[in-house]
């Protein structure tokens, strides 16, 4: 059971991520708007030039990783610092995080919970 709850999640976050990193480069759909000071920070990072193709580059890579199935404690890893600025800045501030939080966030959380013995072999 805990193996088709960990796919099914595993599926579901792999998919955006990779979803999201792919439509970086190719631009299938509008980023849905937020509060301003996230769209400031968003734009800041693609005219950095370097941030935002960096993390889509990640997405991308460890997203269809995670999506295989292959290296998923590395793709977790590489991903959280990812999830983290997303769900602290939805968190601090978008009044509605919880469109972001669900759909992201918890996945990734589940994912990192049903893995915990990969963690807990690394601080070892």
């Amino acid at each position: 059971m805990l193996e088709w709850t960990e796919l099914i999640f595993r599926w579901i976050f792999a998919g955006q991520i990779l979803f999201w990193g792919l439509n970086g480069f190719f631009h299938w759909k509008a980023i849905p708007p937020s509060a301003d000071f996230i769209n400031e920070f968003t734009e800041a990072c693609v005219k950095s030039g370097f941030i935002m193709p960096t993390v889509k580059i990640f997405e991308v890579v460890f997203g269809s990783l995670l999506l295989t199935g292959f290296a998923r404690g590395i793709s977790l890893i590489a991903l959280a610092p990812i999830v983290f600025v997303i769900t602290g800045l939805h968190v601090r501030h978008n009044k509605k995080a919880w469109e972001v939080l669900v759909p992201i966030s918890l996945p990734f959380l589940i994912l990192v919970i049903l893995n915990f013995e990969k963690w807990n072999s690394l601080l070892e």
